[in-house]
């Protein structure tokens, strides 16, 4: 069992691979919950029942308790259905994100899937109380849940970059667009308000995709503050030298040129200590972190 939370806790140290980290989060709120709705069910006159549990878990359809509990959408974007309604976000999240990763990048993969889940919870709320307003048989009282608009979000993100992209579905050769487009269509039909939600991430993914083929970024604000929160918990690297001598060799405009052949020099090694110092380790071009490495495996 420790080798499982280990191999789990490496995922997530490397920062390799976004749509496997969205996954194990997925995976690991389903399960975790189902685990403590089913605990939960087994203790008899229990102060907190399944039902009080799911609503401080799960965001709600109605709007005064979407406020009334904004903790809820901490959980929103990785809450499922059911088991079959999981294992089709996760095999989602596999395909499309991984493509969308592809053509740009890890982390504006995962800002378009969260951002596409939050922004399906206000789609859905503005859409539904308008069909409301003129038809009012239509109600619904139940929970929105995040990792299936997220999902979509992924889908037509791929489509707005990729529209002539063709897919194999059981061995049958399809336009992507095509498939993504009948998958929503029978969300919709299966469950209206919920395909109200996936329409709303839907929308989202196609329209931040668009836009940033023309450089306007929907998801910069959260990405400036994922890169912030990486930031703060990754630990600071330490220098292989404990002291940074003075030296003239790093004085404004002076250039120290590398001799690969050779091992590093005194005056290359001051020079490097000097402009981390100055600059951080993230100052040094891809050789000098080799050099400084090289010094490092010298000095050992």
């Amino acid at each position: 069992m420790g080798k499982v939370f280990t191999d789990i806790a490496e995922v997530f140290k490397r920062n390799s691979n976004q749509a496997t980290q969205l996954i194990m989060i997925n995976l690991i709120v389903f399960f975790g919950f189902t685990l403590i709705r089913f605990t939960l069910s087994l203790i008899p006159e229990s102060v907190v029942s399944p039902l009080s549990f799911d609503q401080n878990t799960l965001t709600s359809s109605n709007i005064i308790q979407v406020v009334t509990h904004p903790w809820t959408l901490l959980f929103h974007p990785f809450t499922q259905r059911g088991l079959f309604s999981m294992i089709f976000d996760v095999m989602m999240i596999y395909w499309f994100g991984n493509m969308l990763a592809d053509f740009i990048g890890g982390r504006k993969m995962l800002m378009t899937y969260l951002a596409g889940s939050y922004f399906a919870v206000a789609f859905y709320l503005i859409v539904w109380s308008v069909f409301s307003l003129l038809n009012k048989e239509l109600t619904y009282s139940g929970f929105l849940y995040g990792a299936s608009p997220g999902g979509f979000a992924l889908m037509y993100a791929y489509v707005a970059l990729n529209p002539e992209s063709e897919m194999l579905f059981f061995g049958i050769r399809i336009k992507t667009r095509l498939l993504v487009l009948a998958f929503l269509v029978l969300s919709i039909f299966r469950n209206p308000p919920l395909g109200i939600l996936d329409l709303g991430g839907a929308v989202f993914g196609y329209v931040q995709m668009k836009l940033l083929r023309t450089g306007i970024n929907l998801t910069y604000g959260m990405e400036k503050v994922s890169i912030w929160i990486t930031e703060v918990l990754q630990p600071r690297k330490r220098s292989i030298f404990q002291k940074y001598p003075p030296n003239k060799s790093s004085e404004r405009g002076k250039v120290i040129q590398f001799n690969r052949e050779l091992p590093p020099t005194e005056e290359e090694i001051d020079y490097l200590l000097d402009k981390i110092n100055k600059g951080g380790y993230s100052s040094l071009s891809n050789e000098e972190k080799n050099r400084l490495h090289k010094a490092s495996q010298s000095a050992d």
